[in-house]
């Protein structure tokens, strides 16, 4: 008998279940891929917002109170509100906003002295204003020592300089036009030829201190904007290095075509004679290749000079728009030169900032513990000022003749400047104000007229922590201050 085997059949896999089997695998496994994707993806945002810090939120700039004192108080909340945001933990601030009557809408830190950054500038444009006037020129001074006989001058050109920001170093290609002038101006008055030298006499900046072997220099911060590249060649920068042994050395590099603003070291007035040279050679008037720079002491013999041709400069009231609404350290501190040599005899920073601390204290009865002034710019940290004693000043230009010529000369918002792109409001033209800002510092001072009318002074700077919020809480409080 045989014996019956019992067999047990396994399935073969059918494609179809084949694929569904698949496809269930793929989907478990896409699951757990995807779900610790997505955890970590958690994580790294965690960790990316405590590195962050807290958002930044400020309060809406609108007021809602019917009546302006309601508007005023509530303003005064906002600001508070938004100074204390824990965006800002960190910073410093020192704030004053007061109504031209006098009433004070909101402060915090007012009398403390702080890091302005270009606000400065506030007060170097309105104490040259209010000492020079807005129609004083810059003159640069054309002198024959020699005879002169059928157009030719057997003897040197002597050109006195100024500290008129164009000629004195600022590397804009307008000066190729100045000195076109000039050698127009000499054809005119009888100057065809000169058989000498062209002599630089920068002795308005040094006074009687001057020697004749001794080269005015002097380091400052130019813009180059609006330089060509043939003027940009000429100009060299100038870096410190720190050595192994602690030592520094300093390094000459060519500027590259569209760096903005660099530290140059400078002999004032001598980028404006080698382009008048050039343009002398070019016209086949003068012969040597160089000029010879030479500063000659105001207690030189001048007898023997006769007096030439007087170029003048654009009023110092175009020369205010270039310092305040671009912000121009190079001009701003050639405005403090300029007071010095216009009224103490001597065009330098430590003559200007004499005058600037004398107009303080006479005209804003501003103590010593209210300023400490190392430039006109407000480049260095070692500025310092209160948003008190800016209010005043500005309280003060209020009262002005010259007002009109000051208040244009600030930034306007959403217009020019550099407010152009900046408190977008359908009252942004209300406000004529002066930005600042250097490593840790941001500043915003100026003039604004609420939607009332109401006409009010603010000075906002803050000292500490550089952050890219700052601005964007300028533009706020700008704003709420509209609303009153």
């Amino acid at each position: 008998m045989l014996a019956t085997t019992t067999s047990t059949t396994i399935p073969l896999l059918t494609s179809k279940s084949l694929s569904f089997s698949t496809s269930v695998f793929l989907f478990l496994l896409l699951c757990f891929l995807f779900g610790d994707a997505m955890a970590a993806t958690a994580r790294r945002s965690k960790s990316s917002r405590r590195r962050r810090g807290p958002a930044l939120v400020l309060p809406a700039a609108t007021l809602s109170g019917e009546t302006e004192a309601e508007r005023l108080f509530e303003c005064a909340q906002k600001i508070e509100t938004a100074l204390d945001a824990r965006y800002f933990n960190g910073s410093r601030f020192a704030v004053m906003v007061k109504t031209q009557d006098g009433s004070t809408v909101y402060e915090r830190n007012q009398n403390l002295l702080m890091q302005p950054a270009s606000n400065l500038k506030l007060l170097t444009s309105a104490i040259a204003l209010e000492l020079l006037g807005p129609d004083f020129r810059h003159r640069t001074e054309f002198f024959a020592q020699g005879q002169i006989i059928n157009g030719v001058l057997y003897g040197n050109l002597i050109v006195s300089g100024s500290t008129d920001p164009l000629v004195s170093g600022y590397f804009d290609s307008e000066m190729n036009h100045v000195v076109a002038a000039w050698a127009d101006s000499l054809k005119a008055l009888g100057i065809s030829q000169i058989e000498g030298e062209v002599v630089l006499d920068n002795s308005y900046y040094t006074g009687t201190a001057a020697t004749e072997d001794e080269p005015v220099r002097f380091s400052t911060v130019a813009s180059f904007g609006r330089a060509d590249a043939k003027q940009l060649a000429k100009v060299s920068r100038v870096r410190v290095i720190r050595t192994r042994k602690g030592k520094k050395r300093v390094v000459r590099r060519g500027f590259r075509r569209h760096s903005r603003r660099k530290m140059v070291s400078i002999e004032p007035n001598q980028y404006g004679i080698n382009i008048f040279i050039e343009e002398l050679q070019r016209r086949a008037v003068l012969r040597p290749d160089d000029v010879q720079p030479q500063a000659y002491p105001l207690s030189a013999d001048r007898t023997n000079w006769k007096h030439v041709y007087t170029y003048y400069s654009r009023p110092l009231t175009d020369l205010l728009k270039v310092t305040n609404k671009l912000s121009d350290n190079f001009y701003a501190d050639q405005l403090l030169r300029t007071l010095g040599g216009e009224l103490r005899g001597e065009a330098s920073l430590e003559k200007g900032l004499e005058i600037e601390r004398q107009f303080l204290r006479e005209k804003l009865d501003a103590k010593s513990a209210e300023y400490r002034l190392a430039d006109g710019s407000g480049l260095s940290h070692e500025n310092a000022i209160t948003p008190a004693l800016l209010v005043r000043l500005m309280n003060y230009m209020r009262g002005s003749i010259y007002f009109e010529t000051y208040y244009e000369s600030l930034s306007i918002p959403t217009v020019d400047g550099t407010l152009e792109g900046r408190i977008y409001h359908d009252l942004a033209t209300n406000i004529r104000a002066k930005t600042g800002s250097i490593t840790g510092i941001t500043s915003l001072s100026g003039y604004l007229c609420s939607r009332s009318g109401k006409n009010i002074f603010f000075s906002i700077i803050c000292n500490g922590r550089k952050h890219k919020g700052l601005v964007k809480l300028e533009d706020q409080l700008c704003k709420l201050m509209l609303e009153i």
